[in-house]
């Protein structure tokens, strides 16, 4: 089955990444920077969106032709 979308969560001192739409275990990260970094690579790799979500709020990005380094806010 293929993935919905990828979620970037807080986990016991850690960051992990979870697969939405299968089931994939979650993958463990110890920084947000690299779970966002993994994230986004299988994101763009398979075209579907990427959730991050920090202790408080959210993200949501999208996976298109752009290069994140093309992104600047």
């Amino acid at each position: 089955m293929p993935a919905n979308s990828i979620s970037v969560v807080p986990a016991e001192h850690q960051w992990a990444l979870q697969i939405d739409g299968t089931p994939e275990p979650r993958q463990l990260f110890p920084t947000l920077e690299a779970a966002i970094c993994a994230g986004w690579a299988r994101a763009r790799r398979e075209n579907i969106e990427l959730h991050i979500q920090p202790l408080a709020g959210s993200v949501r990005l999208r996976a298109e032709s752009v290069k994140p380094a093309d992104v600047v806010g």
